[in-house]
């Protein structure tokens, strides 16, 4: 027995510190291309600032293209972690709580948030999918809770709106020196969804969006309910 636990432990250690080794690489890597920007950053940048030897994140990532896809996967994880609801609450509570959490996560992550935002325009294609991929899930789970079927082609043509509008949005406000409060900005992001549904609710093809706009209405009105402080 004590030598199968001899054994075991140092496999265990040894997963263990890989498994630190590159948590350290991916913080410094983060913390880099929140810094600066991405051609700004070098593999040997990174490699000083983990404290480790060049090869090894060769080793882990390949190069500098796979760390910067690995930060943007960390980040889009944490966000849908960050994107928690209420439990039992109703439609209007779930989706301002949603958002107001994914933009307190955004504000509390600036760097790292605007280079995400960036990175849908970035040159390879596998990080530009990579920034999307958080967006396509918010989309989904959006129209879940408004009961819409997200391969109807009006309302993909109201999420790629929506995403648009939504991302230059929030770089204007990460980057404003006096910041809109963040409940405000959850109820002009409802409004512009309300409007985008409104905008194709006469055309053919598209479902009855009566309920779902009520939904977001009394969803954009729950700010004006809010006591005032």
């Amino acid at each position: 027995m004590t030598g199968e636990t001899g054994q075991a432990r140092p496999a265990t250690t040894r997963a263990q510190q890989k498994a630190a080794t590159r948590d350290r690489m991916l913080t410094a890597a983060s913390e880099l291309f929140t810094e600066r920007d991405y051609g700004d950053v070098t593999i040997a940048d990174i490699a000083t600032r983990a404290g480790v030897a060049h090869g090894l994140l060769f080793h882990h990532f390949s190069n500098k293209e796979g760390i910067y896809r690995a930060v943007l996967d960390s980040v889009v994880a944490q966000m849908d972690s960050a994107f928690t609801t209420p439990v039992g609450a109703d439609t209007p509570t779930v989706i301002r709580a949603a958002l107001r959490t994914h933009l307190t996560y955004l504000a509390t992550h600036r760097g790292v948030a605007l280079r995400l935002i960036v990175g849908r325009r970035h040159p390879d294609p596998t990080v530009a999918a990579v920034s999307d991929r958080g967006r396509t899930r918010a989309l989904e789970a959006l129209a879940g809770s408004l009961e819409l079927d997200p391969t109807n082609r009006l309302m993909q043509f109201v999420g790629t709106t929506l995403v648009a509008a939504f991302d230059e949005a929030s770089s204007w406000w990460l980057n404003d020196p006096d910041p809109i409060p963040v409940d405000a900005l959850v109820t002009s992001f409802i409004e512009l969804g309300i409007g985008a549904l409104k905008g194709v609710q006469n055309l053919d093809g598209c479902p009855d969006l009566r309920e779902p706009i009520a939904t977001l209405s009394a969803a954009a009105m729950m700010d004006h309910d809010r006591p005032a402080k």
